[in-house]
C-alpha cells in the first residue's frame, strides 16, 4: 500500500470515528479516491461493513451500532446507562431516538429487534464517552414516558441529585394529554433520593400514605435517608457503604444520638427493598406500630438511677 493510499484509509477511519465509531456509506465516502480507501481499510481490517453501506469501527459498542444505524441517538434507558444514571433493572432494549418525521420501516438490513425507537421533537446531540446521546433532560423526560414507574423514577431522582437537570428542564419538554402521567411522575421525583434502594422505599411508604421526608437533616445527627412520621429514621444499608469498621461505628454512633434524641432507626438491607413492597412495608409497619404501641417504654422508677443516668 503506497504512502497516500495509507493517509486516505487513516483519514476514513478518523471521519469514522469522529461519528462515535460507525458512520452511514454517504456520510464520509464522496469520491473515488474514498471509495478506494473503503476498499482497503475494510481489507486491513480497521473498517467493516455489519451490514450494507454501514462501516464501523472494530469494537465499537454494540448499543452505538444501533443507533448510528438509524441514524438516531440513544435516548431513555440506554442513554442513562452511559451517564451513570441508576435504574433499578438493566434495559433489555436499545433505546434509539430519532426525528419525529424520521420514518423507519424494518428490513432484513436492518432489523428493529431489540430495538425501542422513540420519535420525538426535542433531540440535542450530545457525546459522552464517545456515544451519540440526546440531553440529559430529554433522557429523564423519555424515560419518564416510557419505562415502568420505578425506573423512571430511579433515573429521574439520580438526575436531579447530581445536578444534571432540574424539574422545570425535564417539565419544559413534558407538553400534552399524553404527558399527562410523566408529569405526574416527575411530581414525585426528589434530588434528596441518593440511591435506587432509597427510591423505592419512599415510594413503597408513601403510596402506603405514610409521611415521608427523604434525605433529612438532624441536628447532631445529620443527613439520614428518609424520616418517617417525623420520628422513624429508615436507613437502606447498601453493603458497599456500611461495610467499613468505620462505617460501622459511624452508623452506631448516629443512632445512640438519634436514639438520645428521641428518634428509633430502622434499617433496610438491600435484599429487604429487593424482595419488594410487601417486605417494606412489613418491617417499617411493624416498627411503628410496636414502638407507639409499646408497654414497655418507660423511665426507671428509683430516682438514684435516674440522676446517674
Amino acid at each position: 500500500m503506497d504512502a497516500d493510499l495509507r493517509t486516505r484509509v487513516g483519514a476514513l477511519v478518523s471521519r469514522v470515528d469522529a461519528l462515535c465509531g460507525a458512520a452511514h456509506v454517504n456520510e464520509v465516502v464522496g469520491g473515488a479516491e474514498d471509495r478506494q480507501a473503503m476498499g482497503a481499510a475494510l481489507a486491513l481490517g480497521v473498517l467493516h461493513e455489519p451490514c450494507p453501506r454501514l462501516l464501523v469501527i472494530p469494537g465499537t459498542d454494540h448499543r452505538i451500532v444501533r443507533a448510528r444505524h438509524f441514524r438516531g441517538r440513544l435516548t431513555c434507558a440506554s442513554a442513562a446507562e452511559v451517564l451513570g444514571l441508576p435504574l433499578w433493572s438493566a434495559p433489555r432494549l436499545v433505546h434509539v431516538g430519532v426525528p419525529l418525521n424520521h420514518s423507519v420501516r424494518p428490513s432484513h438490513d436492518r432489523p428493529t429487534t431489540g430495538i425501542r425507537l422513540h420519535r420525538t421533537r426535542h433531540l440535542t446531540a450530545l457525546s459522552v464517552d464517545g456515544f451519540p446521546l440526546v440531553a440529559p433532560a430529554e433522557v429523564v423526560a423519555c424515560c419518564l414516558t416510557c419505562l415502568d414507574e420505578l425506573d423512571a423514577l430511579c433515573v429521574a431522582d439520580g438526575a436531579l441529585h447530581r445536578g444534571l437537570v432540574t424539574k422545570e428542564d425535564v417539565e419544559e419538554l413534558l407538553t400534552g394529554r399524553r404527558a399527562a402521567l410523566a408529569r405526574k411522575r416527575l411530581a414525585k421525583a426528589e434530588a434528596a433520593s441518593r440511591s435506587p434502594l432509597e427510591t423505592r422505599t419512599r415510594l413503597c411508604l408513601r403510596d402506603a400514605g405514610l409521611e415521608v421526608e427523604p434525605g433529612a437533616t438532624l441536628e447532631g445527627i445529620g443527613e439520614v435517608d428518609m424520616l418517617v412520621e417525623g420520628w422513624l429514621i429508615v436507613e437502606t444499608d447498601g453493603y458497599e457503604f456500611h461495610s467499613s469498621r468505620e462505617q460501622i461505628r459511624t452508623d452506631r454512633r448516629r443512632e445512640h444520638r438519634a436514639l438520645a434524641d428521641g428518634y428509633v432507626t430502622v434499617r433496610l438491607t438491600g435484599k429487604d427493598v429487593a424482595d419488594g413492597e410487601a417486605t417494606i412495608l412489613r418491617i417499617v409497619g411493624s416498627a411503628l406500630r410496636g414502638v407507639a404501641h409499646s408497654s414497655r417504654i418507660a423511665l426507671p422508677d428509683n430516682r438514684t438511677i435516674l440522676r446517674m443516668l
